[in-house]
């Protein structure tokens, strides 16, 4: 990626560690470009078989 950045973040509520809650954080990011490395290899897929 070239020259990225954070343009947007948003934060929501404080933790509290007695209380049961997920605090979700959204972020937006922007670049001004990016190049892929051909070199690397795209990972394989797992597979799953069901047991019998």
């Amino acid at each position: 990626m070239y020259r990225a950045w954070v343009s947007e973040y948003q934060v929501l509520g404080e933790l509290d560690a007695n209380a049961n809650a997920v605090a979700i954080q959204s972020v937006k990011l922007e670049c001004e470009g990016w190049e892929r490395d051909y070199e690397v290899e795209e990972p394989v897929e797992p597979s799953f078989t069901h047991p019998a």
